[in-house]
């Protein structure tokens, strides 16, 4: 009984990772009217882990799993290459929820336009700005005016 205590004493306290993965050398057919074919694909996971190496795996092996029971069911696909493209603690009340959304993309290019949306610090919305610190709006005059 002390043992599951201390389990769910640990559990509580282990810190949430934003782990954003890509993956590579996929045989996915594109049939959009733009023929590029998909060469991979880019997903985010929010894992509850005790350390970053074990979010890291923890990720990988949960989208293993996903890949082969959904898209790679019939083993057409492939496995593809994974490679961890960002990680960061979850800080905050707030945890956004995630499901298995995939990405895709067609070149580096779009590859790099994806990885942007997931990658970028979220904005503090819900805070006021200290308007004393802000720098006074300036108005245009009459005088300021170009004629």
């Amino acid at each position: 009984m002390a043992l599951l205590t201390q389990k769910l004493i640990d559990c509580k306290f282990m810190t949430y990772y934003k782990v954003v993965l890509s993956g590579e050398n996929i045989f996915f057919e594109n049939y959009s009217d733009a023929p590029e074919p998909v060469i991979g694909f880019i997903t985010c996971k929010l894992i509850k882990a005790d350390t970053e190496e074990l979010a890291i795996a923890t990720a990988k092996r949960d989208l293993l799993v996903h890949w082969n029971h959904s898209f790679n069911s019939d083993r057409k696909l492939g496995m593809p290459k994974l490679a961890i493209e960002f990680i960061a603690p979850v800080k905050g009340w707030f945890k956004p929820k995630t499901s298995n959304d995939y990405y895709w993309f067609t070149d580096e290019q779009h590859k790099q336009e994806q990885l942007e949306k997931f990658i970028q610090v979220p904005s503090r919305w819900f805070w006021r700005k200290n308007k004393k610190n802000s720098p006074p709006s300036r108005t245009v005059n009459q005088e300021d005016s170009p004629e």
